[in-house]
């Protein structure tokens, strides 16, 4: 590895650092399905979530998002990814079973049982958590644009992959000490956890709406 790539990478490294504070919807998804159903879930969420975010990084870098652009684009994003909170934060909310002490304590074992329809719903939800948020979109194309400038592609590649590498470890870190504190809770505090996350994801679909609407003016909010 050249001089170059190595900075690159830990440049993409640094980069992605402060999203270890970033909150949002995806955190509150990591926390909650960490606490709930384990570490492995936690993962795969974090998985889907960094499917997303390479897809969007690479989409940005080669040219493939010009649609970002569009307004009509990011509208429907925008009402999808609400749609998408509202429907997931209702359900955390109104989820009345937990796992029992003695499953949570199987689950902090770490033994891997691959459900793998499980495990596409995880990665799944946790693509789609990321990717409906337009205003990501449009993060990640200006990231990308600054951080790529004057970089051949192969560091330009390596920037991008360090700020997945960071933005992933850090889930992990979450899922795993968020799985850790599990079998200290009893499932009355684990009920209560559902229904703040679930209040949060409502409140995220809230702003996510609210931000749209507002910024591509599809209510008059000088009235």
């Amino acid at each position: 590895m050249t001089v170059s790539s190595f900075l690159a990478l830990l440049e993409g490294l640094l980069l992605g650092l402060p999203f270890v504070f970033a909150i949002g919807p995806a955190l509150f998804s990591i926390l909650q399905t960490s606490v709930n159903k384990g570490f492995y879930s936690g993962m795969q969420l974090a998985i889907g979530i960094s499917i997303s975010d390479i897809l969007l990084m690479s989409s940005c870098y080669f040219g493939f998002a010009q649609n970002i652009e569009s307004d009509k684009f990011q509208i429907a994003l925008g009402i999808v990814g609400t749609v998408f909170l509202l429907i997931y934060g209702i359900y955390i909310f109104r989820k009345k079973k937990v796992a029992s002490l003695q499953d949570r304590k199987e689950q902090i074992n770490l033994n891997l049982k691959i459900n793998w329809m499980g495990v596409f719903s995880e990665i799944g939800k946790g693509f789609v958590l990321n990717f409906m948020n337009p205003f990501l979109w449009v993060f990640w194309f200006t990231i990308i644009s600054s951080g790529t400038a004057g970089k051949g592609k192969p560091d330009a590649i390596l920037f991008m992959l360090g700020i997945a590498i960071m933005i992933f470890s850090t889930d992990l870190l979450k899922a795993f000490f968020a799985n850790r504190i599990t079998t200290l809770l009893s499932e009355k505090v684990l009920l209560i956890i559902n229904k703040v996350a679930g209040i949060l994801l409502i409140l995220c679909a809230v702003v996510l709406f609210v931000r749209t609407c507002y910024t591509f003016h599809l209510i008059p909010f000088n009235l």
